[in-house]
């Protein structure tokens, strides 16, 4: 996010809605000194510790937000809690202007080795140890949530099938978060002792090899249009249409499929 300061893609006046958010969305926020944030979760109680920023009660996956009602749209390991986290990511795309910045676990054949060895987990149990066996699984109920990892591919694809009118702009920033403190939960030592012994190698790893990480953000920015608009379509008369003038040069007349 510092890195996107600088360069200007996100401004600290910029209306950001940050989804599935709580106390530690309120504490980045207020470090990194941005002005305009709503916080949105679904939890009753969410503005006691939203100030000085704005709380709604939302569900990431159905947002009551008009289209492009905020500049950014930002999410922290929350989408693979939702039901269906590609509607998650299109309901946060369809609310932003300029784009949407989101933080979650990558699917990866480090993690894949990971659960497989039983180090990583696929359901997260320990999110609803951590809240009193009452929220933190899927849709935040007392259920555990299967644990959706996703790739760039994935995410592209995802962005570029809702909105097919221009070039987006994509970025991608990776980092390694061990499980620690959820190895710290469990009472198998063995697992707490693998992970830590495992640990600096993985680090030194991750370090020479960005791709193989197991956390990663996702950044999407919109077209901008017009200038940024596929050649196979013009704006008319305030509307995007397919361009005719560019079929006729690209394709046989009298073909159809």
């Amino acid at each position: 996010m510092e890195q996107l300061v600088a360069e200007g893609v996100l401004r600290l006046d910029d209306a950001v809605l940050a989804v599935c958010a709580g106390e530690a969305e309120q504490e980045l926020f207020s470090a990194l000194q941005f002005t305009n944030v709503t916080l949105s979760g679904l939890f009753e109680g969410g503005e006691a510790t939203a100030s000085p920023f704005r709380w709604s009660l939302q569900d990431a996956q159905h947002l009551t937000f008009g289209d492009k009602t905020f500049d950014f749209c930002f999410v922290s390991d929350g989408i693979h809690h939702c039901a269906s986290p590609h509607r998650a990511l299109l309901e946060m795309y369809r609310v932003c202007r300029t784009g949407i910045l989101v933080f979650d676990s990558r699917d990866s054949l480090l993690m894949r080795l990971a659960n497989a060895l039983n180090l990583s987990p696929v359901y997260e149990l320990e999110a609803v140890v951590f809240n009193d066996f009452e929220r933190g699984g899927v849709d935040n109920t007392h259920i555990p949530n299967h644990i959706y990892r996703m790739t760039e591919r994935e995410f592209k694809k995802t962005i570029r099938s809702y909105d097919p009118v221009g070039q987006h702009r994509f970025r991608f920033f990776y980092g390694l978060n061990l499980p620690y403190a959820q190895a710290d939960l469990r009472k198998s030592g063995w697992k707490r002792l693998a992970i830590r012994v495992a640990g600096p190698f993985v680090k030194l790893f991750t370090r020479l090899f960005k791709r193989p990480c197991n956390s990663f953000a996702m950044v999407a920015l919109r077209p901008r249009l017009p200038g940024e608009l596929w050649p196979w379509l013009e704006f008319e008369a305030g509307e995007i249409r397919f361009n005719r003038a560019y079929a006729q040069k690209k394709f046989r007349p009298g073909r159809r499929q």
